[in-house]
Parts: C-alpha cells; sequence; structure tokens
C-alpha cells in the first residue's frame, strides 16, 4: 500500500486503535514485541471471508489488539471479553479459580515462547 492509502487508514481514528482506542503513531507500522504505539491495518470483513483489500474495507488497529482478534468474529471477541471478565474478577479476588487461572497462563506464555523458538516444551 502507498504512503497516502496508509495514511488515509491511519486518519480514519484519528491515530487510535479502533478496537482499544490506544493512541498510534503513524511511522510505527508492523509488529514488534512489546511494542507500545504500533499499528497494522486490520480488515473488518476478513479477507478469507470475502473481505476486499480497499481502504472503505480496513482500519488501524494495535498490533496487540489485531494479533489477539486473529480469525475471531465478533461473537467470539464478545465471548472472550466476557469470559475474561469473569476471570480477571477471579485472580482480584485472589480465588482458587484466580489462582488456577494465573497458573494456566503463565503455562500458555511458556508453551507460546517454546513454540516461537521452535522447541517444544518439557511436559511435567
Amino acid at each position: 500500500m502507498t504512503e497516502r492509502t496508509l495514511r488515509q487508514i491511519f486518519e480514519k481514528t484519528r491515530g487510535h486503535c479502533h478496537f482499544c482506542g490506544d493512541p498510534i503513531h503513524f511511522n510505527k507500522r508492523g509488529w514488534v514485541k512489546w511494542g507500545y504505539g504500533y499499528w497494522e491495518i486490520d480488515h473488518v470483513i476478513q479477507r478469507k471471508k470475502g473481505g476486499i483489500a480497499g481502504t472503505d474495507n480496513c482500519l488501524p488497529a494495535c498490533t496487540r489488539c489485531n494479533r489477539l482478534r486473529w480469525h475471531r468474529t465478533g461473537v467470539a471477541i464478545r465471548e472472550l471479553l466476557f469470559y475474561g471478565l469473569i476471570a480477571i474478577h477471579q485472580i482480584q479476588k485472589g480465588s482458587e479459580l484466580g489462582d488456577e487461572l494465573k497458573r494456566l497462563a503463565k503455562k500458555r506464555l511458556s508453551e507460546n515462547r517454546h513454540r516461537r523458538a521452535g522447541s517444544r516444551p518439557a511436559v511435567p
């Protein structure tokens, strides 16, 4: 895409992620681990589902939100948010369930790191 087209997409939300509303910076495009202010183009209707690549179907999204959305539908996103609210409440309460959720999150992050590094985690 041209700089002009990228600028048109970026300006649709006045420099904010269309998911979370956090500020993004025009010159910070693409994936950077833990990079705040970085953004990507989100195809509102995914291309695999018939969405076009034109600016009418594109909005700016911070890389964190765009990677979390991945292929999920609106229904799936709402389900994640709903269960996420329940999970956060349990974690903040310090309940047994909250402790288990924290343990599972650590395990998932470890598995992700190993997968990205091209190795398999040790099975406990």
